[in-house]
């Protein structure tokens, strides 16, 4: 009913995808809004922009460089980076990203940066580590069908890719490193139920769970305080721990949420077939429709929590605003997660005077 529609009289599409992140079974699928009217399965071959839901795996190559790289400065979730309007420049051309809306937070943390889906700042993240190796962890860490290339426009999801692909990269996120593959048939068995067919196998660690767990520990805060805030007036169930993040391609095109809890995954993507604008956020199209499924799929189950790797995290109270640690003085803290030995040793100054506060 919000759709400002006026050319063309198809209807708008969504798909959808559930699964169990650590067995990575399919529990539902949904293919578009009628098979009746159209027997193409949007989640399985629909090639579509990611856009901003491809960030986490920004961040995710900035954190694995920790380790790849030691020559590197550490990035954590309490770096500082400066979102405001940039040209980026890429074997001599020119590359400059907006913000959604065209407003800009001044310095922010990577976290806030994640949480508020900041364009110009994860760019910035993106150029801090390479472009490279953002595309590496893509194309050869987590081996994702398709090869994303090293540039600028690619740290906001400038590729393709379908639900299910994106259903299987967030995967390794709800398994902290551990690329388990969607599987729609467990097991095969006869009339008498002998078992003929079994779906086992060891899935592959593809990133370390210490960088997976930073990652999905700070799309804590997309829900909590950040583009999909709203979730929980929509009646997304309160007291689970959950993660995920918007997505929001170039004139409003697709919308996306992706978001999961321990025990369940789902990707919800909006759109229409033929590329036109759909004129709403990912907060605004897709959102709704993931939290409505959430709330029934969730419904008398007892939820668990993201595990802690149990060793080389660790928590430290920081500054928000400047990302150092903090002191009495200050006045707010946050408990924010590390990898051992990346934790900030700068203390702050209580009067937030290191760097200018976002707005």
């Amino acid at each position: 009913k919000s759709i400002r529609r006026k050319k063309s009289k198809a209807p708008l599409q969504g798909a959808l995808i559930a699964m169990e992140p650590k067995t990575g079974a399919v529990l539902a699928l949904v293919g578009g809004r009628s098979y009746a009217d159209s027997q193409y399965n949007r989640a399985t071959l629909a090639r579509r922009q990611p856009g901003s839901t491809f960030k986490p795996f920004v961040y995710l190559s900035a954190f694995e460089a920790t380790f790849d790289d030691p020559n590197l400065p550490p990035i954590t979730p309490a770096t500082v980076v400066e979102d405001a309007p940039t040209v980026f420049l890429y074997e001599d051309k020119e590359y400059m990203p907006q913000n959604y809306e065209d407003e800009y937070h001044g310095y922010v943390t990577l976290r806030q940066a994640l949480a508020h889906s900041l364009n110009a700042a994860t760019v910035k993240v993106a150029e801090m580590v390479g472009y490279d190796k953002v595309a590496t962890l893509w194309n050869k860490k987590m081996g994702m069908p398709g090869q994303v290339q090293p540039y600028p426009a690619v740290a906001l999801g400038s590729f393709e890719a379908t639900p299910l692909e994106l259903a299987t990269a967030y995967n390794v996120l709800a398994n902290m490193g551990l690329k388990v593959e969607p599987v729609t048939v467990m097991s095969v068995a006869d009339e008498n139920q002998k078992v003929l067919e079994q779906h086992t196998g060891k899935p592959p660690r593809v990133v370390r769970p210490e960088t997976a767990f930073l990652v999905v520990h700070m799309m804590r805060s997309v829900l909590l305080n950040g583009t999909a805030a709203g979730a929980w007036a929509m009646g997304l169930p309160r007291g689970i721990e959950v993660a995920g993040k918007t997505g929001t391609t170039n004139d409003l095109r697709d919308a996306w949420f992706v978001g999961f809890t321990p025990d369940l995954l789902c990707v919800v993507w909006v759109g229409y077939d033929d590329n036109s604008p759909v004129y709403l956020s990912g907060a605004r199209a897709a959102l709704p429709i993931w939290v409505e499924f959430m709330k029934g799929a969730l419904a008398g189950v007892n939820s668990s929590r993201f595990q802690v790797p149990a060793s080389n995290i660790i928590f430290v109270d920081i500054d928000p605003t400047t990302g150092l640690r903090a002191t009495p003085s200050c006045p707010k803290t946050f408990a924010e997660a590390f990898i051992a030995g990346t934790e900030p040793q700068e203390y702050c100054s209580g009067e937030h005077g290191d760097y200018p506060s976002p707005r």
